[in-house]
């Protein structure tokens, strides 16, 4: 039991054990041990991933302990924050997803950084275009979300403000915002005074090994159907 304890005080701490830890993952791989890591995670709401030279620890999407809501989302803009501004922030971290990992080949990432500006370019494109399609009120009738609201946001911004670089509401602002969010779950670096970002190796196992794998489409759209009703 003791040896369960450890892993899993290293898991919740750090989000993941790696293979060069020797002791832990010789622990990690004792059936006793991982039957009890099993209850744990049924307890708890996550399940272990092992990919490459790492075991993560990744929440279910409706894990009251560990799961990031919309709401969570919401509260860590401002105290006041809207869900209008949650599902902006969103909207921003999949657009970044695809982004980087859009690619149709053996290897779907793309790209191994990108920059802010490109960032803003791409959400200019997919929100003019959602708007001028009507794309914004078919979203709202399958998911119950404004998107015509978020979109009319986005498109009201600034890009910058070099008079007052601290300003939340402008478009460079608010991704640098879902960037951090990610930075925060070791998911993504910023970079270059906050221009440029990169996807971190977890982030890269998990998008690639776990999530793009056909047998995670149910966990996905079960995130997606989390998001929406965390939102009532």
């Amino acid at each position: 039991m003791r040896e369960t304890a450890k892993i899993l005080c290293r898991l919740l701490a750090d989000g993941e054990i790696s293979t060069s830890d020797t002791e832990l993952i010789t622990d990690y791989r004792k059936p006793e041990v991982r039957e009890d890591l099993d209850i744990w995670g049924d307890e708890m709401g996550f399940k272990l991933v092992e990919m490459r030279s790492k075991v993560y620890l990744v929440p279910h999407a409706d894990s009251d302990l560990l799961a990031l809501t919309i709401r969570d989302i919401r509260e860590r803009e401002s105290s006041s924050g809207r869900m209008i501004d949650a599902f902006l922030q969103c909207y921003i971290i999949m657009t970044m997803l695809w982004m980087f990992y859009g690619g149709k080949n053996n290897n779907p990432k793309r790209v191994v950084f990108l920059q802010v500006k490109d960032i803003v370019e791409m959400l200019d494109e997919r929100f003019g275009s959602a708007i001028a399609s009507q794309t914004a009120s078919v979203l709202e009738t399958d998911f119950e979300i404004n998107f015509q609201q978020i979109a009319e946001q986005w498109c009201a911004m600034q890009v910058d403000d070099p008079s007052n670089p601290h300003r939340r509401k402008t478009k460079k602002a608010v991704i640098l915002s879902a960037c951090r969010l990610l930075e925060s779950q070791k998911l993504m670096i910023v970079l270059d005074e906050g221009r440029e970002v990169r996807p971190t190796e977890r982030l890269d196992d998990l998008v690639i090994g776990y999530y793009l794998d056909i047998r995670r489409i149910e966990d996905i759209h079960e995130l997606f159907d989390m998001a929406t009703a965390n939102s009532q």
